[in-house]
């Protein structure tokens, strides 16, 4: 389920508490919106403004922690990118930490020591 979504300055916008706010009181609440130029995120789903960020700090985030934008060629393709690459840093790892490692360790050395 996608958590972000580009909003696309003409819906209403429903917060969390359940605020219903136009287009245009969302952008007097945050100035940037009312900007041609900057990409607005919100969250995806009918409560909308639960997130508010902009499309072009998120990619530049995600591609200092590694995320591959090269063959990205629309906005949404972006923003796809950044939805996955986060869905791969939050999935457990099926690997042993290195305490388990450690502690399997430690048992196998009392075990021969027995």
């Amino acid at each position: 389920m996608a958590r972000y979504a580009i909003w696309d300055k003409k819906t209403p916008v429903i917060t969390p508490v359940g605020e219903v706010l136009t287009p245009e009181q969302w952008i007097e609440r945050y100035p940037v919106a009312g900007l041609d130029s900057i990409t607005i995120l919100c969250s995806a789903g009918e409560v909308n403004g639960g997130f508010f960020g902009t499309l072009g700090q998120m990619k530049a985030m995600y591609e200092d922690m590694g995320a591959d934008f090269s063959e990205c060629t629309t906005d949404q393709e972006v923003l796809d990118v950044i939805e996955a690459f986060e869905i791969a840093m939050n999935t457990p790892s099926d690997e042993p930490s290195a305490e388990e490692r450690i502690a399997a360790a430690m048992e196998f050395q009392n075990l021969m020591n027995l």
